[in-house]
């Protein structure tokens, strides 16, 4: 009956944190669309779409990024084939992106039985039970499982679940190392940093081994099983760029393993428990010596990994530049978070001291100090916490029950509940918040792009990104997936860094020239600019090419209110010349088109503008002063500007380069003709289109 009990209380939560995630994404689903949470996702969703028209191949070289060099793609294939088996289901691309925004919730929710399981197995049904119900409630945890989330992160956390369900019950029954086997590699085809969860492996094997031999138990072959099956599982592709780090993990697991298993056995009755712990680090240090020494030679690719790809994972050079990849070491401790961070740790040092020697105990314990290594690292691995979390809460409230079972009978329940929903109330305050959350696309980036994909020239090759398409979009690196995906726009820079130089050197340049140089390299024919970019990423960007953020923007605080000032430095920048001036006194950038809502001061700007880059109508002639160019314009939210550019002649020559046609540029207007002025005389000039986009010289004396 008690068994029956617990699995219908499981079987609710799986369900309910189930609803709970579809309850967290409903904003998804706008206007008879899908706007995706997290820009990664709309390229796991265009992955997904490709997936299912070329089942199961995937997409790994993508022209429509970096532009005009394509990217290949590093993604490791299983969240995406996974998506696109269920996506092609849905028939239409709007069934597809419904499907797979489903796939999160569900391996969310299962996430959620899983961890059930786990915590049983290391303490008991009461603590099982107590973890799937936070993590059901957990904002971190809801927070990339939610409809519409479509990211990896979902299957990352319950593979993850399953390594530790799997190790924990190999002990007892070595086919479980079968499953750890199959799920380390699984992983390893799911995230590119897997490695770091390789190494909590490893360092749990070198401890159970020596518990092992503490206690005088037969040697471990579960432990040297798993990394086996694993590294078979995963030999198909070692090679390739997005499993290398994983591959050279799991080698590293299934060597130190056997290692392990030859030292136990040796020492085995010989020498005292500990000198296994003591050669396995020794044996660890001499080999990075070793590699650090060769690391020109045959160890190359093993000091590659450990430079570049550890540091990345732990924050890194990424530290300042991405929101996400920011260290937790800044959080205030009286936050939400600080408190689950105190809670985690404080029940953690309680458990280490109560069972240091117990194997399942121990397994916990590497587990849970190798996430908040991952955490304070970077932020965004909240994700992997919140299983840790889950369990040492649950550890918690059992505690806390243990003293309210003193009471009798009713009074306990009561406490009980009480217990419950005291600890509950934080996860319930946050997760009230981030389920009011929409997608970060709004409806002015929705309106851009799709006027992006309709009123542009469109570009080839965009469902089979082999070859180069026509032209680029130049925008900040962290629009790049929407642009790809709703604007069907090849872009110079994206969500994966990749053409990020550019993008920053260009926007941020202080010279017309420069900038023209950089989009003329990257083949860019448009160049999207936003409201965020000047005043919230403002700060990273200027950090991407090693420039002081101060430098461009102030901060004053005043109370409760913070003010910002640009400074003549950033008015300077192509940034601020195009999105606050419209490109004023600019002889290649035109614009056309701005989004309906205006934001900020001094002056107001539309929240997305789109420039096109064009030759422009170059206008020469003699005058013996400045010459300037004036030319009224309407934009399509019915904005009126002007348009004005000067140039000095040179022997009495002068040049300018016209952006505007004197009709329709996009869905902006010119009202009437260009007055060309000098101090001698003024005259209307009227521009064709053609001549613009040809770069025509046409002669005009004044």
């Amino acid at each position: 009956m008690r068994s029956q009990r617990s699995l219908r209380a499981v079987m609710i939560l799986i369900i309910s944190a189930f609803l709970l995630r579809l309850y967290a994404g409903r904003f998804a689903l706008s206007d008879g669309s899908v706007l995706f949470y997290g820009p990664d996702s709309y390229y796991h969703m265009r992955r997904i779409l490709y997936t299912v028209n070329h089942f199961p191949a995937t997409l790994w070289f993508d022209s429509y990024v970096d532009y005009p060099n394509g990217l290949e793609i590093t993604w490791p294939p299983l969240f995406d084939i996974v998506g696109a088996a269920v996506a092609s289901a849905g028939g239409s691309t709007y069934g597809a992106e419904m499907m797979a925004s489903l796939l999160p919730p569900v391996i969310g929710a299962l996430a959620v039985g899983v961890i059930y399981l786990v915590a049983r197995e290391m303490f008991d049904k009461r603590i099982g039970l107590a973890s799937a119900f936070f993590l059901t409630i957990s904002s971190y945890a809801v927070a990339v499982n939610s409809f519409g989330y479509v990211d990896h992160h979902a299957l990352e956390m319950l593979l993850l679940a399953l390594i530790v369900l799997s190790l924990l019950r190999s002990a007892s029954d070595i086919r479980w190392s079968a499953a750890a086997g199959i799920s380390i590699a699984l992983l390893a085809y799911t995230w590119m940093g897997s490695a770091a969860y390789v190494l909590m492996v490893l360092i749990y094997t070198i401890a159970r081994m020596s518990l092992d031999l503490r206690d005088g138990r037969e040697p471990p072959k579960d432990l040297v099983m798993a990394p086996a099956i694993a590294l078979l599982l995963v030999l198909p592709f070692w090679s390739s760029h997005w499993m290398i780090p994983s591959a050279i993990a799991i080698f590293t697991l299934l060597g130190s393993s056997l290692l392990g298993y030859a030292i136990y056995i040796i020492v085995q009755k010989r020498l005292p428990w500990y000198s296994l712990p003591g050669i396995m680090i020794a044996s660890g240090l001499i080999v990075l010596v070793v590699i650090y020494a060769l690391r020109g030679g045959v160890t190359s690719v093993f000091y590659t990994t450990l430079v570049n790809r550890l540091p990345y994972v732990l924050g890194g050079e990424m530290s300042g530049l991405i929101e996400e990849a920011s260290p937790l070491l800044t959080m205030d401790l009286k936050s939400v978070l600080g408190l689950n961070i105190i809670i985690t740790v404080a029940v953690l040092a309680l458990v280490a001291r109560r069972h240091i020697y117990d194997r399942k105990k121990v397994l916990l314990i590497v587990w849970t100090l190798i996430a908040l290594l991952l955490t304070f690292g970077q932020k965004r691995f909240l994700y992997i916490l919140s299983l840790n979390m889950s369990i040492l809460f649950a550890v918690l409230f059992s505690e806390l029950c243990t003293l309210a079972e003193r009471k009798e009978r009713r009074q306990m329940m009561a406490l009980t509940l009480i217990i419950l929903v005291v600890m509950s109330i934080p996860s319930l305050w946050r997760l009230s918040r981030i389920s009011d959350d929409a997608p970060d696309i709004e409806g002015d980036w929705v309106a851009a792009l799709k006027w992006l994909k309709e009123g542009t020239p469109p570009t080839s090759f965009f469902d089979d990104p082999s070859r180069r398409p026509e032209y680029g979009i130049m925008s900040s690196w962290s629009y790049g997936n929407w642009i790809i995906y709703l604007g069907e726009r090849p872009v110079v820079a994206n969500n994966f860094q990749a053409g990020v130089a550019d993008s920053t050197r260009f926007f941020l340049s202080e010279s017309e020239s420069d900038a023209e140089g950089i989009l003329n390299k990257r083949g860019a024919r448009y160049v999207i600019t936003s409201w965020e970019m000047l005043y919230l990423t403002l700060p990273s960007t200027a950090r991407w090419i090693g420039e002081d953020p101060s430098s461009y923007l102030r901060y004053t605080v005043s109370g409760k209110y913070l003010s910002i000032e640009l400074t003549d430095r950033l008015r300077k920048t192509m940034l601020a010349r195009l999105q606050l001036y419209d490109g004023l006194n600019m002889s290649h950038l035109r614009l056309v088109y701005e989004s309906a809502t205006f934001r900020g001061d001094n002056p107001s700007t539309a929240s997305v503008k789109i420039f096109e880059h064009v030759p422009g109508a170059v206008v020469t002639g003699r005058s013996s002063g400045p010459v300037v160019a004036i030319l009224n314009l309407t934009t399509n939210q019915g904005r009126r500007f002007t348009y004005a550019i000067e140039a000095d002649p040179v022997n009495d020559v002068y040049t300018l380069s016209l952006p505007y046609s004197t009709g329709d540029n996009g869905a902006v207007r010119a009202e009437g003709d260009y007055v060309i002025m000098s101090p001698e005389i003024a005259k209307e000039l009227s521009i064709d289109e053609e001549d613009v986009l040809l770069g025509s010289t046409i002669q005009l004396d004044l």
